[in-house]
């Protein structure tokens, strides 16, 4: 009986070849599958026209003939193989996904058989110890103790979208050879997403944790205050960012980038305009601050706010405290002006540290001084930008420790005297008495430095405190405004002038000036007074309250005479702000309470208790149980001022005690004090917005920043490095493992050497 054709097939194309052999690990060779060579002539005819010349693995697709639809493959182990076929289209074998072994798997003859059975000895096969889907492996995890791991595709996918927004990383990142290959090896059953379902994940996971915040705000949010400001990106574009602080009801601090959205323009009303949008689209309606920089759009968008939360009954004060000036851009202002009049001196350093940073030989001669003057630095020169002060800071840091190689580089580097010379049209060498006057500058600017780095502190709470850095930086221009030096008294002259406009005055506005300030007209928004919620804050606080240590360091802020009206104003803002917060907040149960037994017990008796008591509150309160939460507050001592407080515990242990303060103390103390919370979402999206990623949509853009936000539950990694640093790790580098070829090297030499003499004795031995 003749057999059919594709059984002739199949038995002429495993003849000379084992079941053994093609089941092996090996690849098959070319004769035994009858591709890359022909075959001789003397075959039979119908062999020739029937071994297949090219078996093709599932992935290249073959010309199919119109006929009947495939059929799905109904076997489990197809998941883990990939078909090979010949040129009907018939499935001959199967290849491991794994271990790339090959598998005979014909449906009439083999079956899956062959599969199953490899699939269960397979050496890489990640499934073989997982028999029971729902049982765990024991691993150790990152950071972590060891626990139980189970094979998740979708909280795979979950972590790789995450680290692609928080790392910044490109949406084509899965698509890199380099990351497939790691994946498929660290773990090669997950399929990484393309570009595109990695955009359509970022934005998925955008959504959900914009409805999880807002659910938060909702629930644990008492009150927020907002950060802004403006940037514009490298293709000219405007962008503004709202940054939202708070406390929650376990007195935790929270700092969360609300919105990153396109602007038309910075106008004053299109600032206010996308604040109220934006409360509206978070459906925020208590703010009580928000802080912003000096830019006089940034007045008018104020007034704008103010405006729209006065028809709001929850607005604290009708928005007289909303208002908050960046201390940061306060205090690079006040810098800035006083480094005007720049000394000669410090031109001369900068002049010597741009000679050195402008030639290789100029390092490398003068690292060579170093070593001979055995300055021991890991901080190299930097150059600074002149406009920048704590780029000047930085630059003098650096400088004054090469004092004594800058000495020596000039008396014997005739070029670097020319060069610096005043007949080049330079400033001249720096001498000892300039490094004297560069050290006073690097001690005066470094104060500022450091209080510039406190107040833009977005982590912790920075306002109860910040009424001690503004009496700091009074004492530094004091200091030089009482010194010998004339330059030093003009330049402190200059700060005291920038100090007094923004913190050092105070001024009694009658209702006419008020009246302007409203309508944005005229210059009296100049002459505006500190905000006093710096100072609530600073009463909130158990070691400052109203005490005698607080009232003397607002008197040598302002003055006595200007002190004793700033303390009888903000005596006077924290008792009115107590008596507004009692009324949004008091408890209802005890009114309610005296209500029913007044009533009980009949008309005159409870009309009789209502008068005595308003009799005893007016003559503030003869007993002791009729004193208010803020006078037993204030009563009580005050803590250690020298003590270092958690006083967000602090208030969370004793918010039982004081209801109504503790809600003032949750508002006042989640007051940030600086605009760098929203600066920074400026420095985050000019990494995402580069120059290979400009195509990136503003929504795109918006949902990248605030999600990396959003989802980073720790600090931030600083991906700035340090030259030095790297140098100094390079060198250690180079030595540990450079030094293991050197050894290793010099130890093969070595036995050459040993066994040459060896060689020669035995040859020259006979001779002898």
């Amino acid at each position: 009986m003749e057999e059919p054709e594709n059984q002739i097939v199949s038995m002429e194309f495993c003849s000379g070849s084992s079941h053994e052999e093609f089941g092996s690990g090996s690849q098959p060779s070319h004769e035994e599958f009858g591709s890359g060579s022909q075959p001789s002539q003397t075959s039979h005819a119908q062999t020739t026209a029937t071994i297949p010349e090219d078996p093709t693995d599932v992935d290249k697709e073959p010309v199919k003939e119109q006929g009947r639809r495939a059929m799905a493959d109904r076997s489990e182990w197809w998941g883990h193989f990939i078909k090979i076929k010949d040129n009907n289209d018939v499935v001959i074998a199967a290849r491991c996904k794994y271990c790339s072994r090959q598998v005979k798997a014909e449906t009439d003859r083999h079956g899956t058989s062959g599969m199953k059975r490899h699939f269960n000895v397979c050496k890489r096969n990640p499934h073989k110890f997982n028999k029971d889907p729902t049982q765990g492996t024991i691993q150790a995890t990152y950071g972590g103790a060891v626990g139980t791991w189970k094979f998740d595709p979708d909280a795979i996918r979950i972590a790789f979208t995450e680290m692609i927004i928080v790392d910044e990383l490109p949406f084509a990142f899965g698509e890199k050879a380099g990351f497939r290959k790691f994946m498929s090896i660290a773990c090669p059953r997950f399929t990484v997403p393309s570009r595109r379902t990695t955009t359509r994940d970022i934005v998925k996971m955008f959504f959900k944790e914009k409805a999880r915040l807002k659910k938060f705000f909702k629930d644990s949010c008492q009150r927020v205050c907002l950060t802004t400001d403006c940037w514009t990106s490298q293709q000219l574009d405007g962008y503004m960012t709202v940054t939202a602080s708070f406390i929650d009801e376990n007195w935790i601090m929270h700092k969360k980038i609300i919105n990153f959205f396109l602007v038309k323009g910075h106008k004053g009303d299109d600032i206010g305009r996308n604040l109220v949008r934006c409360m509206a689209e978070w459906g925020m309606e208590r703010v009580l601050t928000v802080t912003v920089d000096n830019a006089s759009s940034n007045d008018s968008g104020i007034v704008y706010l103010r405006r729209h939360l006065n028809k709001s009954p929850s607005n604290i004060a009708k928005g007289k405290y909303l208002h908050m000036r960046c201390a940061a851009h306060i205090v690079n202002l006040i810098v800035q002006d006083g480094l005007k009049e720049v000394d000669l001196s410090i031109q001369r350093v900068r002049a010597a540290v741009r000679y050195i940073r402008n030639g290789g030989t100029r390092i490398t001669k003068f690292k060579e001084i170093v070593v001979e003057e055995k300055v021991d630095a890991k901080a190299f020169l930097r150059i600074d930008v002149p406009t920048r002060w704590n780029s000047t800071f930085l630059m003098l840091k650096a400088a004054n420790v090469y004092e004594k190689v800058f000495i020596r580089l000039g008396e014997e580097d005739l070029t670097y005297k020319f060069d610096l010379s005043e007949e080049n049209d330079g400033y001249g060498c720096p001498e000892e008495a300039d490094w004297e006057n560069a050290k006073k500058m690097e001690e005066f600017l470094g104060h500022f430095y450091d209080l510039t780095t406190r107040v833009s502190a977005t982590l912790h709470v920075t306002s109860n405190t910040f009424f001690h850095e503004i009496a700091e930086v009074h004492l530094l221009i004091k200091a030089w405004l009482e010194s010998e030096d004339a330059l030093q008294v003009a330049m402190g002259q200059r700060m005291k002038d920038k100090f007094d406009k923004y913190w050092g005055l105070w001024h009694i506005n009658d209702k006419n000036k008020e009246s302007m300030n409203e309508k944005g007209k005229g210059k009296e928004k100049e002459k505006e007074n500190i905000n006093l919620l710096i100072f609530v804050a600073a009463v909130v606080d158990p070691r400052y309250k109203l005490s005698p240590y607080t009232h003397a360091v607002i008197e040598e802020i302002f003055g006595q005479e200007r002190g004793l009206l700033v303390w009888t104003a903000v005596t006077t803002c924290v008792n009115d702000l107590f008596e507004e917060y009692t009324k949004l907040y008091a408890p209802i149960e005890v009114t309610a309470e005296v209500e029913d037994s007044s009533t009980s017990k009949g008309g005159r008796q409870g009309m009789l208790k209502d008068v005595i008591a308003k009799k005893l509150k007016m003559n503030n309160g003869a007993s002791s149980n009729s004193k208010s939460e803020l006078d037993k507050y204030l009563a009580e001592d005050t803590e250690d001022v020298e003590m270092k407080l958690d006083i967000l515990a602090w208030w969370k242990i004793n918010e039982s005690r004081f209801p109504v303060l503790a809600h003032l103390a949750r508002d006042a103390l989640a007051i940030p004090i600086s605009s760098v919370a929203s600066e920074s979402a400026f420095s985050t999206s000019g990494r995402i917005l580069d120059d290979f990623r400009t195509s990136l949509t503003p929504f795109m853009l918006e949902a990248l920043v605030c999600g990396q936000d959003w989802l980073r539950r720790t600090t931030p990694i600083d991906i700035q490095e340090s030259m030095e640093e790297l140098a100094v790790i390079e060198k250690e580098l180079i030595e540990e493992f450079g030094g293991l070829h050197i050894s290793k090297g010099k130890a093969d030499k070595k036995r050459a050497c040993i066994s040459k003499p060896v060689e020669s004795m035995s040859i020259s031995k006979p001779g002898t």
